[in-house]
């Protein structure tokens, strides 16, 4: 039987930053989103479901689009101790169409959940692990990805 890869697609805004602590920091000056700042307690929730499940992070957030970003994102990843294997190409459709251009591009065996804050995944819809904006990724969250990825 072949080997099922594991694959997880992240967004960030809204995965690994949300919006109630961006108004806490912007309180504080900060500009979380200006400045790239991710939240570290849903940093440490994504390194949990990585180590947890074995899954290969292939980043579908429109970060990828901007390398300062892209940038900014694989150093916070990897002060956690996590990697990017890669990332959807840029369709110009939705995020659904990007993930599935991915998969027209890596033909293997995937079990798979898309982390995001948005539902705009057409028939990928079911493999959605939907946080909410304004909480990010939370353990419930990664509980659920867990769940759904199954353990190592």
């Amino acid at each position: 039987m072949k080997k099922c890869h594991k694959v997880l697609f992240l967004d960030v805004d809204g995965v690994l930053n949300n919006g109630s602590w961006a108004m806490e920091m912007f309180e504080r000056g900060v500009r979380i989103f200006r400045d790239g700042l991710l939240y570290g307690p849903s940093l440490a929730q994504l390194w949990r479901i990585i180590d947890e499940t074995g899954a290969d992070i292939v980043v579908s957030s429109s970060w990828r689009l901007d390398p300062e970003a892209y940038d900014n994102l694989r150093e916070w990843l990897a002060k956690y101790g996590m990697a990017i294997r890669d990332q959807t190409p840029h369709t110009g459709g939705d995020r659904g169409e990007d993930i599935t251009a991915w998969f027209n591009q890596n033909p293997e065996r995937y079990r798979y959940v898309i982390l995001d804050d948005d539902g705009d995944m057409g028939r990928h819809l079911k493999h959605l692990v939907r946080t909410e904006f304004n909480t990010g990724l939370t353990e419930e969250k990664a509980d659920e990805c867990v769940r759904r990825l199954g353990r190592r």
